[in-house]
């Protein structure tokens, strides 16, 4: 996979099939429990629609390195998780290339989504550390109702997934309900989708008709 930042600070995703334009790409994290855990890495179209383009599944440790990984291949700014297990959230934050700032653990009690930059500065020869940032706690606290509203966006064509990238999250999505409340993939996409949705909320996006669905290819970078 390839990705590139454009002088319009617009993130160009190339791979076979041609190239994607996002405004951001933003990772959540479902820590690991009854099974492994997943990141999921989404990114946010011009139109406004999401896009699935990545998922990693393991432990702790195998986190940390897709994580690290993840920002190489697609630029990714935010990576959001539930801060409530102190420990994977201090380990996530203790890599070199992952950070966090102050103002993102503050942003954690106030239901905002942190600190947004309108465009991503210049990718260096040393790479732009990750922001690991705080799941609001009003995500956390109404869980159900933030995933009725993640499947809501998905009914309504709004969230789109690379089947190839990401075979877990299609096969979970087809689960009963019961299974979507405690897969760690599901938590990892409804902490970055509903973050998105958040910046979109705030006037950084407009949300257009959805287009026909489309078939693309794995990225290479």
């Amino acid at each position: 996979m390839k990705a590139d930042q454009l002088d319009d600070g617009i993130i160009a995703v190339s791979g076979k099939a041609g190239l994607e334009r996002f405004v951001r790409i933003w990772g959540g994290m479902g820590w690991p429990d009854r099974e492994p855990g997943y990141l999921c890495v989404t990114g946010q179209r011009e139109d406004g629609r999401y896009h699935c383009l990545w998922e990693k599944r393991g432990g702790l440790w195998e986190l940390g390195d897709a994580a690290l990984e993840a920002n190489q291949m697609f630029l990714m700014d935010y990576l959001w998780v539930d801060a409530r297990d102190e420990v994977s959230t201090s380990y996530l934050r203790g890599l070199n290339g992952l950070c966090f700032s102050e103002a993102d653990e503050s942003n954690a009690a106030g239901g905002t989504a942190g600190p947004v930059p309108l465009f991503r500065p210049k990718f260096g020869a040393d790479g732009i550390p990750v922001v690991v940032a705080p799941v609001p706690e009003r995500i956390l606290n109404n869980y159900r109702s933030a995933l009725e509203k993640i499947r809501g966006i998905i009914g309504h064509g709004r969230l789109l997934i690379h089947p190839t990238n990401c075979p877990r999250l299609v096969y979970t999505l087809r689960q009963p309900l019961d299974e979507l409340i405690v897969s760690p993939i599901m938590k990892g996409l409804i902490w970055v989708v509903s973050a998105l949705e958040q910046t979109s909320d705030n006037g950084l996006s407009d949300w257009t008709p959805p287009e026909p669905w489309y078939e693309n290819v794995p990225r290479g970078r």
